[in-house]
């Protein structure tokens, strides 16, 4: 029995040879339920395998059975275009892969497919189309067809999966509504049966199989010599509220109280009181089970009643359980039927990388070197996961005794398989380690990271910011070139001048102007000085030191003055 809160739908579908001596058209449905759903959709495929090609049939089983399973199978924290884009990518390499294969044995296989999924999630539907059947969204507003169809003006397809190393996907989304109705069909159907006479059977006959079917004599009998297939849905219920199934039910957890030494939650035993503030209390305490020692987290009180701050800490602890790297800290599974909302994570020994800037005031290069390099392991391991952390800060990382960096807060992570609910995009993380393209509107992305790491290495370096220090969000530059950039050697004169060349690329207001990948940055940072002197010492004044460039220019100002007043 589905929630009252989730995405309900009615699907019919119905295939059919036609004409042709073998059906080699395929479509497959998943529907889900719970946190599937919640995280995956429902799923509808559609494949016309490609007349032409001597493995059309099984090209398209193929498609839609893999598919499915494979996007299933995807990280539970991929949004749905990475995960889908992924799978038809891999799809069509497989597909390409046997002709090149069965060739080498003297026989080419040729299995072509179109290929057209719909996947229905939260308040949305995500359409991958490759090919020339069609998905059309049927409603009030008419007949709107969502898809085009890859042929030429001669009707000769020029796009399927298999028929090339890669794959160009047509990417699409569309918002839904109750009573929408979505059809797939095959074009040996769209071609033959006008929209109007399709609203007229979905208006005629309540069971969707049967109006499939409908649909698909109907395109027989005018004149359709080609298989017939046709998958319709329609949308009975949409989710109730905007936040996830899992989020939802932590939600109906309670928040302990603060806890003293001694005392116990659930089976964990209190042995120590690391930190309470006004945001979190953070416990050290002992797992009997376990034979262990981790670290409670627990909301505070104060934010019983803020569902923003709470279903950033539910997602924080979503997000740990998914990685088992050790460049992040792990969370531990919660406690099955406890009443109330807390972390266990694991127990780390050794200080805040925070901490240790405040006891190493002037690092060197080195050190800073081998802190990045750890730092941008754990960074990698989210992007792997379609995880922005989106609060890149020393107070999130741990150095443990064995000098081994630790990434330990996920608070502020946007997570691809989440949708985002807000009307307006709120700007999270640390004010003064904020992308200047997030006070804009902004999406946060693993470009907005390398920004906010940047800030972060200049900030070990020098134990200060590399912009003006802001108290509030409304003090950011509106305008990318106001942004100005202060010269390591404005801190420290021991460090090589190539270097504010290498973070300066880091930090760039425009992120046009920014290193796009971590791999860069490193490489930029473990350059010798002798390689990097040439690029720095052609840089602009401007770039090198700001301050001075403006005291040249008022000195040549002040200068042509005096020759004019004189003149």
């Amino acid at each position: 029995m589905e929630s009252k809160d989730s995405l309900q739908i009615t699907v019919g579908g119905y295939s059919d040879q036609g004409e042709k001596s073998q059906n080699q058209d395929a479509f497959a449905l998943k529907l889900n339920s719970g946190i599937d759903l919640e995280l995956k959709g429902h799923v509808a495929v559609i494949a016309d395998g490609v007349s032409s090609a001597n493995c059309a049939e099984q090209a398209s089983q193929m498609s839609v059975c893999h598919f499915i399973d494979e996007y299933l199978a995807t990280p539970d924290s991929w949004s749905v275009n990475k995960s889908a884009s992924q799978v038809i990518s891999s799809l069509n390499k497989w597909l390409y892969a046997r002709q090149l294969v069965n060739g080498e044995q003297g026989e080419l296989e040729q299995w072509f497919s179109t290929f057209s999924a719909l996947i229905l999630k939260g308040n949305r539907g995500h359409l991958f189309h490759v090919g020339d059947c069609q998905i059309a969204k049927v409603n009030d507003d008419g007949y709107q067809v969502l898809t085009s169809e890859h042929s030429t003006p001669a009707g000769i397809l020029n796009r399927a999966v298999g028929a090339g190393r890669h794959v160009e996907i047509d990417v699409a989304l569309t918002e839904l509504a109750v009573d929408d109705f979505f059809i797939l069909a095959c074009d040996g159907v769209h071609q033959f049966v006008k929209p109007k006479q399709i609203q007229q059977i979905l208006i005629d006959y309540d069971d969707l199989e049967l109006a499939s079917k409908m649909i698909c004599d109907l395109a027989g009998e005018q004149g359709s010599l080609d298989n017939l297939t046709c998958l319709l849905l329609r949308i009975n219920q949409l989710p109730a509220q905007a936040l996830e199934q899992i989020v939802f039910t932590r939600k109906q957890q309670v928040i302990p109280p603060p806890l003293r030494i001694g005392a116990k939650l659930d089976h964990f035993e209190i042995i120590d009181v690391l930190e309470q503030s006004t945001r979190s209390h953070v416990y050290l305490a002992r797992d009997p089970i376990e034979q262990r020692l981790v670290v409670i987290k627990t909301p505070s009180i104060n934010f019983t009643d803020d569902d923003d701050y709470l279903e950033g800490f539910i997602k924080e602890g979503w997000v740990g359980t998914k990685f088992n790297h050790p460049a992040i800290m792990k969370i531990y599974p919660e406690v099955q039927n406890s009443q109330f909302l807390y972390h266990a994570c694991e127990h780390i020994e050794g200080q805040t990388l925070a901490h240790w800037c405040s006891e190493n005031l002037q690092p060197s290069l080195r050190q800073v070197r081998t802190i990045t390099e750890q730092i941008v392991k754990a960074l990698r391991v989210l992007q792997r996961f379609d995880v922005v952390h989106g609060d890149i800060k020393a107070d999130n990382f741990m150095i443990d005794l064995n000098g081994r960096i630790k990434l330990i807060d996920f608070g502020s992570c946007d997570v691809g398989s989440f949708e985002q609910h807000h009307e307006l995009v709120l700007v999270k993380g640390t004010l003064n380690f904020t992308a200047p393209e997030l006070f804009n509107g902004g999406k946060s992305n693993h470009q907005s990271d390398l920004f906010s790491l940047g800030v972060l290495v200049y900030q070990i370096l020098t134990g200060r910011l590399p912009y003006k220090e802001m108290s509030q969000p409304e003090q950011a530059p509106k305008q990318y070139n106001l942004w100005r950039y202060i010269p390591l050697s404005t801190y420290r004169k021991d460090l090589p001048d190539w270097l504010d060349l290498v973070l300066s690329s880091a930090i760039a207001a425009d992120p046009k102007l920014r290193f796009n990948h971590y791999s860069e940055f490193l490489a930029g940072l473990n350059r010798s000085s002798k390689e990097s002197q040439s690029p720095v010492a052609q840089l602009p004044l401007l770039q090198r030191d700001p301050v001075k460039f403006w005291q040249y220019i008022s000195l040549i100002l002040l200068i042509l003055l005096v020759i004019s007043i004189a003149g």
